[in-house]
């Protein structure tokens, strides 16, 4: 039934020549923010191609998601809504979701990854464990196994507060992007096998004074051409402002590693006023580029969105830039990249 009601639901958007950068907002808990979509050559003070949210939609804060192409669907994780909502991929206006799923241990959920081989989704529960659903579960569905957060004695997890995961689907893993839960609250990238549950320990963990991981990381995003790892990373400096980076990593990096390549320096808009930081990551495997999100909690102006060659390295100016009054840009979360005319015949990949 969800099947037919997504392929009736597709069949009234006219779909995109070009592939759409989407960007919602955590707002301030009470106004539901809308999701935005630009096109993914948009630069400067672009005006959104079309927003989604409203009553119907049920948004309340979309800080981050996934472009499911079996489906023709988004997957967004909406933090003050406290649930997951699936999306026909080219919404617009008020439109209802296809499905909800808001089990109370989702908590307030900020991401979400998918993997159709295998049917399920993954995302965090509580804040603080990595939780894997099945893909078309809604509603207080049952979750399909758990690993546990790491902050007690015996535990070996080593998970505190996540904020972004991927997933590795060459080797059925996930990324997630955490810190240590205690001082000096050491930021890391933990890697398990999709399918760990309770009290397991991380395959691998890429921590220490090489990683330049500095003082936080958020952002995770993989490149599956390339098996490589790309995380945010911040660093706030003795005045409040913030030094930024996008590092990459081989995707079975392991200890105390040097990224193979660091985006960072004044030219590449990652050197942040107070207030500012380098929050989300998205792929453009398509045109190879890289779309990350720098949110300002206090200042709306200081929200953009930049992009980069997917293989770059040092300092270099983004090849974009979208940020002023007209895109509406505020308190951002995580973007999430939807290609152009990805959708089948019927709307979905039945292999899959």
């Amino acid at each position: 039934m969800i099947r037919r009601l997504a392929v009736a639901l597709l069949a009234t958007f006219t779909l995109p020549a070009q592939a759409d950068i989407l960007i919602g907002s955590y707002g301030d808990s009470s106004t539901p923010q809308p999701l935005r979509a630009f096109a993914d050559d948009a630069d400067g003070d672009a005006v959104p191609l079309r927003t989604l949210g409203g009553p119907l939609s049920t948004i309340v804060s979309a800080t981050g998601g996934s472009y499911l192409a079996s489906e023709g669907s988004v997957y967004v994780a909406d933090f003050w809504g406290q649930a997951i909502r699936v999306f026909p991929a080219y919404a617009t206006g008020d439109v209802a979701p296809l499905r909800v799923l808001d089990a109370p241990i989702l908590g307030q959920p900020r991401t979400v990854a998918l993997d159709p081989a295998h049917g399920e989704l993954l995302t965090t529960a509580s804040g603080c464990c990595l939780v894997g659903f099945a893909l078309d579960a809604s509603g207080q569905a049952p979750r399909l196994h758990m690993l546990d957060w790491g902050g007690l004695p015996s535990s070996v997890t080593q998970l505190n507060y996540p904020a972004s995961l991927a997933y590795l689907a060459a080797s059925d893993e996930v990324a997630l992007t955490d810190y240590d839960n205690g001082a000096p609250y050491a930021p890391k990238v933990l890697v398990f096998n999709r399918t760990d549950a309770g009290n397991t320990a991380p395959k691998r963990v890429i921590k220490g004074d090489l990683t330049a991981l500095g003082g936080w990381a958020s952002g995770i995003a993989w490149d599956a051409q390339a098996h490589v790892l790309h995380v945010a990373a911040n660093t706030r400096n003795p005045d409040n402002s913030v030094s930024a980076r996008i590092l990459a990593f081989d995707d079975h990096a392991d200890g105390n590693v040097a990224p193979l390549r660091v985006i960072g320096g004044a030219a590449t808009g990652l050197e942040l006023p107070s207030g500012s930081h380098l929050l989300g990551l998205a792929i453009d495997p398509l045109r190879r580029r890289l779309v990350a999100s720098v949110a300002a909690d206090t200042v709306a102006a200081n929200n953009k969105l930049l992009v980069f060659e997917l293989d770059g390295d040092g300092d270099a100016a983004p090849l974009q830039v979208i940020a002023g009054p007209h895109t509406g840009l505020d308190t951002i979360g995580a973007p999430i990249w939807v290609p152009p005319d990805a959708i089948y015949d019927d709307g979905f990949d039945e292999s899959a």
